[in-house]
């Protein structure tokens, strides 16, 4: 079954419970497109066709398929762009069941920021999905950040620009302070400034970095931690954190 809106097509079994929200996820969903495009000012390169699931098992299945390899462990979401599609089409392939609901900004804002240039580091690519997305496990992303400060455990900035150190990490740790930089970036620097960055990355984000904002990376990661330092975190988000970060 689909449903079409003005910037969606959204694919579903009949019976799922997909098909019960439907008209709530379409008009979310149109929502959170409106607020990216309008702060990236830019669209995506046609509509984005949604193909909603009910376990990850099925989700890592079709990411499998759609990129003809083995790896099809189980995942919540992912965005596939019309570059990288076989029909020239952007899809995004997500868990939609009672118990998760991967919707909302994250896989919306890679597709339509890929209209802007597909940075080749994960870590600026994540983190603008991260920006729009502000909270991992509902704890926000600056507060992930202080938290692996404090604990002497956050990543240098520089080391997680580069994909293989990226991936070396556990995603509740890298994802936040993604998206807490990317925060700062913007905050510090304005949307405009931001997006020219964005859109030099297509090869180095390290130059980029300093060409835009003629910072070197370096003094942007101290200025970034220093930032980070300036905010406190509430005695209920620590134990939050406690409790999440014991689990992983």
């Amino acid at each position: 079954m689909e449903r079409a809106t003005d910037h969606y097509v959204f694919h579903y079994a009949e019976h799922s419970t997909a098909e019960r929200d439907i008209i709530q996820i379409s008009s979310l969903q149109e929502e959170c497109y409106s607020f990216i495009s309008q702060c990236l000012g830019t669209e995506a390169n046609g509509k984005i066709h949604y193909h909603f699931y009910e376990t990850p098992e099925e989700v890592g299945s079709q990411y499998a398929a759609v990129h003809d390899n083995d790896d099809d462990e189980p995942c919540n979401g992912f965005a596939l762009p019309e570059s990288m599609s076989r029909d020239g089409l952007n899809h995004i392939y997500a868990v939609y069941s009672d118990r998760v609901k991967c919707i909302g900004f994250h896989e919306d804002a890679h597709i339509i920021s890929y209209s802007l240039g597909r940075p080749v580091s994960k870590f600026i690519r994540e983190g603008l999905a991260m920006f729009f997305d502000r909270y991992w496990w509902g704890i926000d992303n600056y507060s992930w950040t202080r938290w692996y400060l404090e604990q002497g455990k956050l990543p240098s900035v520089n080391v997680l620009f580069q994909n293989e150190s990226f991936n070396a990490y556990d995603d509740t740790t890298v994802y936040p302070i993604a998206g807490a930089f990317t925060s700062y970036l913007i905050e510090r620097y304005g949307m405009e400034l931001y997006i020219e960055f964005y859109k030099s990355c297509k090869d180095n984000a390290e130059h980029a970095c300093e060409a835009v904002f003629s910072v070197p990376l370096a003094e942007m990661e101290m200025r970034f931690t220093d930032h980070i330092k300036m905010f406190r975190l509430r005695e209920e988000i620590r134990d939050l954190l406690e409790q999440d970060t014991k689990n992983q």
